[in-house]
């Protein structure tokens, strides 16, 4: 039996630079294409050296997706989850997502095995992103806890249908045994192992669309697949991320507990 935990790698809204601020590299490349300078709190201190273009396909976590993802680690250990591997897509939001959830375990034990059979649908990156994303070894050198024994299911395809996408995740899921199995990869990743009907790229854009954390546990047998409830506790949704459109329109005493109406 193996307990899959499935979380989205942008793990909040705003986390992933792209998200958070969309002409993130105009604005943090003012002063030329080697000279990254963030342009607010939100986004990383420095960066790794490489074309500011791979960027574009292959962006970073920002410092709060770094610190979500650091909670999330603590969460599991909190639920008695130690697991000795992490599994996730090639592109470095999933792998950062990853490192800070370790960081968050505060393990000396887990590592991160770079796996392209659960990355996104390949026909939505360029023809070179296996030029463009960096090397386990690279991550590695980095600092990035990374298993270099770890030999993939299968190289990043060259090009796909969206059945042979959704078959080589069944086939991850299927063949991958353990007792629990952290698995980070991209929205599309997670509604599918909730049932959800992939069948076009507009169902697939669709999923890019969740703006909150998603998180997914499924139980895997030899002859049953079962979604079971997450271990872990789920953030506090505010006001504002369940009706935004009623947030101007709620009453003050809400943010304010003195407020003389709250007194008894």
């Amino acid at each position: 039996m193996t307990s899959f935990i499935i979380v989205r790698d942008v793990a909040i809204r705003g986390a992933m630079c792209v998200a958070a601020t969309p002409q993130w590299l105009r604005l943090c490349y003012k002063k030329g294409p080697l000279d990254y300078e963030p342009c607010d709190m939100n986004m990383p201190a420095t960066l790794v050296p490489r074309k500011r273009e791979h960027y574009r396909f292959d962006a970073p976590l920002t410092e709060r997706g770094q610190i979500v993802a650091q909670t999330y680690g603590r969460g599991l250990i909190a639920a008695g989850i130690r697991p000795y591997e992490i599994y996730c897509s090639p592109d470095m939001k999933s792998i950062q997502t990853a490192y800070y959830l370790i960081k968050g375990m505060d393990t000396s034990f887990t590592s991160i095995c770079i796996e392209p059979a659960i990355m996104s649908f390949r026909q939505l990156y360029p023809r070179n992103i296996d030029q463009i994303l960096l090397s386990p070894k690279m991550y590695s050198g980095l600092g990035y806890p990374i298993n270099l024994q770890y030999k993939p299911f299968n190289d990043i395809p060259q090009s796909e249908t969206i059945d042979d996408y959704i078959h080589r995740i069944n086939r991850f899921y299927t063949e991958k045994i353990g007792r629990s199995v952290i698995v980070i990869a991209d929205n599309c990743m997670v509604e599918i192992t909730r049932n959800r009907e992939i069948s076009t790229i507009d169902d697939i854009l669709d999923t890019k669309m969740l703006t909150s954390m998603q998180v997914n546990t499924i139980r895997v047998t030899s002859d049953d697949v079962k979604l079971v409830n997450p271990p872990i506790l789920s953030f506090t949704r505010c006001l504002y991320d369940a009706k935004p459109f009623l947030w101007n329109s709620a009453p003050k005493k809400l943010s304010t507990p003195n407020h003389p109406v709250n007194e008894y």
